[in-house]
């Protein structure tokens, strides 16, 4: 059953973040492993179906099917939808460019919600935020320039994981919209029951029908991705997000590790450079809100 509101265990919940990242990563071998031999559509239908069953089963015995109630339809509609093409990018891209590569560049998603954000929900951007935009966006440059030679399948699989950027910030977005009302739970089913039909439909273009290990790589990346998410939705249940989010940058560190001992990949030195330009443009994005945060809830002394 989820912890109630008033829990703060911020141990706790920089443990669970921690090991929502190690389970995701496994996720991430699982898939790099699959390559292009197992459509990306097939793999998602699976991961889809598997995290629909388990969300169903854990609303079923916390506090019912009830739950899954809800009247934000054309929110959980955008939100999802944004976040399922998001996916489908993610998982080509895993299988056309090394693991850091893909990585870095993910980071960029908190410069285009900072943007997106500006633009859609009318949010005010400081000159911290400019900087830190700025900053970011070179370390983009620095990051991608080398593969944007147009002349192999990398430069695909940079675009790729820029749109997947680009789209998980405009599910984010969407996400930041909603109702505070709305149960976590409720809303990674929605998520998932339409990564399942959307994955579905690919099922036209042929599914080829999988190895014996390939069918246990694509249950893995299913279970890796639904317990995933599960344990991060939870960590921002003990601890507040200011202190969870910067352990998304740990992703990095893992995806280095993953990528040099299972696959034989080393980042090259523009990822060197520009990667930890854009992880301080996203860490310094994230101290301001902290900071704004901070004053908005100090208490009045009057005078």
């Amino acid at each position: 059953m989820p912890p109630s509101s008033s829990q703060h265990l911020p141990v706790l919940g920089i443990a669970l973040k921690l090991a929502s990242v190690v389970v995701f990563s496994g996720m991430t071998v699982c898939i790099k492993f699959l390559g292009s031999d197992i459509p990306s559509g097939q793999t998602i239908f699976v991961r889809g179906l598997i995290s629909v069953v388990v969300l169903a089963l854990i609303a079923w015995g916390t506090e019912g099917l009830h739950l899954l109630k809800t009247r934000n339809w054309r929110r959980h509609a955008l939100r999802s939808l944004s976040g399922t093409a998001s996916m489908f990018c993610l998982f080509v891209a895993l299988t056309m460019i090394p693991l850091a590569d893909l990585t870095a560049i993910s980071f960029t998603a908190p410069l285009f919600l900072t943007l997106l954000a500006m633009l859609f929900l009318g949010e005010r951007i400081h000159r911290y935020r400019w900087t830190a935009l700025g900053v970011g966006f070179v370390g983009v440059l620095i990051t991608i320039g080398p593969h944007l030679s147009f002349t192999h399948g990398a430069s695909a699989g940079v675009l790729l994981a820029l749109a997947n950027a680009v789209l998980s910030a405009t599910a984010m977005m969407f996400l930041r919209s909603m109702s505070g009302g709305e149960h976590a739970i409720t809303i990674t089913f929605y998520f998932s029951l339409t990564i399942t039909l959307c994955a579905a439909l690919t099922a036209f273009w042929g599914w080829p029908m999988p190895t014996p290990t390939q069918w246990l790589l694509i249950v893995l990346a299913g279970l890796f991705g639904v317990f995933g998410q599960l344990l991060m939705t939870y960590s921002y249940s003990y601890a507040e997000a200011s202190t969870i989010a910067p352990l998304d940058y740990t992703n990095m560190i893992f995806a280095t590790f993953i990528g040099y001992a299972f696959f034989d990949e080393i980042p090259s030195l523009s990822v060197w450079i520009g990667a930890p330009l854009i992880l301080g443009s996203g860490l310094l994005i994230l101290w301001r809100e902290y900071h704004l945060k901070k004053q908005l809830s100090a208490p009045v002394v009057p005078g």
